[in-house]
């Protein structure tokens, strides 16, 4: 008897009726927690009932992923859990949770599928026991226990349930070997096991494992539906696994996913999030990012990267450097102190960023100064109009050609650049290297940490004037 059976058995030995419900669903719902942390467990007002749910499942970050109706049971009558769930909604994927043991006639793996049903998942309290994972530490035993929360289906006791369990896992190791029989074998055990959109990340899920070994998906060992790509969810079950520290193996997979699909991803600072950004930093484009102050989050060690509200955020002991896809995307800032001309071309000089523009502000005056598009940092004049203006002045704006040769916007009152041109989307190396060089006066430590992560700042092409575009205009 685990542990799991063993919080229920004694919970039902509580001579009080409402204290009894009371206690054997703060059990379950404690022990569903732990099973997906990123689930939310409601629990009605009531229990054993025949049409109502004890609880309701729900999954705030994944709106995707269908809500599900939880129904405890006291009986293990196989014949009437069946018949209760042939009179459940199916829509509502429900859960039949039987809180002692289903009978033990049935043999390991020789639990067949519930008639008539394609959603409902009908479990003990020994399979939900061996469904806990061992730790709090992301792995595949733990992915699987998530995913049949989310899609689990047909009937599952303890031994079907660890069967499941190392089928899954086995096929997981497998398919980053190259090994064809155990993968097919877990792609089959989630077909029979999960509903058709759970099986279909799933699979995703080990087919990244596959590619990212060094298979090619033709050789995948399953129908091809859906598992040329990651979407969020998908994505999620890699990232939130145990970490994979292979370099090549993120280099396959960056390019099966985009920035887009990530910033849809709950991946908060998982390990496998800094390694794929390390290949995803040279490949990726994004089109704007933005400088807030502030200290990285307690749970989340500075210089790494995490995604929150849509942003891919890079983390450091003294700032947060937000990407985005657009400026709406971006929060409303607190505006910045405005840096002295001198500085701006003191930033420039020391990473060899080509300033093509500045506009400056001395009390309510404005004042520009620009070329054809060459490097204006150096130029003599600049020397002359500060003096003019009693050294008082500050930057506005600057804009900064970056080493592809494209034009970043950058705004020093409030932190953001932007590429030029409505459509424009430049490399994320780029874009973040520029902005946090240009727009925070760094440290030597935080200018090396920043190389580390994004490179050096590199040199522009040689590129002569042009007419402008009319999204410039």
């Amino acid at each position: 008897m685990n542990i799991v059976e063993q919080s229920i058995s004694q919970a039902m030995d509580e001579p009080d009726d409402r204290m009894m419900f009371t206690r054997v669903k703060d059990i379950v719902a404690r022990h569903l927690r732990r099973m997906d942390p990123g689930a939310t467990v409601t629990k009605t007002e009531f229990f054993n009932h025949t049409h109502v749910p004890d609880m309701v499942l729900e999954w705030p970050g994944r709106p995707r992923t269908p809500r599900r109706f939880i129904y405890l049971r006291t009986t293990s009558d196989q014949r009437e859990l069946e018949d209760d769930l042939q009179r459940l909604p199916r829509a509502d994927r429900p859960v039949l949770l039987a809180l002692g043991q289903l009978p033990s006639a049935r043999q390991q793996g020789d639990l067949p599928p519930l008639p008539g049903s394609s959603t409902a998942l009908l479990l003990d309290a020994s399979a939900l026991g061996a469904l806990q994972p061992a730790d709090d530490s992301p792995g595949i035993p733990h992915l699987v226990s998530r995913s049949v929360l989310e899609g689990g289906r047909g009937t599952l006791d303890k031994a079907a349930t660890e069967e499941f369990l190392n089928t899954v896992v086995q096929g997981a190791e497998a398919a980053r070997a190259g090994e064809r029989v155990p993968t097919r074998d877990a792609v089959d055990a989630l077909t029979a096991r999960m509903t058709t959109d759970v099986a279909d990340r799933m699979s995703a899920f080990l087919a990244a494992l596959w590619q990212g070994g060094g298979s090619t998906l033709a050789s995948f060992p399953a129908p091809q539906r859906g598992v040329g790509h990651l979407d969020e969810t998908a994505l999620m079950y890699l990232l939130e696994s145990e970490d994979i520290t292979d370099a090549a193996f993120w280099n396959r997979v960056v390019r099966m996913i985009s920035l887009p699909i990530l910033l849809r991803t709950p991946a908060a600072g998982t390990g496998n999030l800094q390694y794929l950004m390390r290949e995803a930093i040279w490949l990726w484009t994004s089109r704007v990012c933005m400088i807030v102050p502030g200290a990285a989050d307690a749970d989340i060690s500075p210089w790494r990267w995490t995604v929150k509200a849509g942003q891919l955020i890079l983390q450091t002991p003294r700032f947060h450097v937000l990407v985005a896809q657009s400026r709406r995307q971006l929060p409303q800032g607190q505006e910045h102190d405005l840096p002295r001309l001198d500085e701006v071309r003191n930033r420039a000089d020391r990473f060899g960023i080509p300033l093509t523009s500045l506009r400056m502000v001395v009390t309510d005056r404005h004042v520009g100064y620009g070329g054809p598009g060459d490097d204006i940092s150096h130029d003599a004049q600049l020397d002359g109009i500060s003096d003019a203006l009693g050294q008082a002045e500050g930057v506005i704006e600057a804009d900064a050609r970056i080493p592809s040769g494209e034009t970043l916007q950058c705004l020093f009152g409030t932190g953001i650049a932007s590429a030029r041109g409505a459509r424009t989307h430049v490399p994320l190396d780029a874009l973040l290297g520029t902005t946090t060089r240009l727009l925070s006066d760094l440290s030597s430590d935080e200018a090396e940490k920043i190389t580390q992560l994004l490179g050096a700042q590199g040199p522009p092409p040689d590129q002569p004037w042009s007419q402008p575009s009319f999204d410039d205009v």
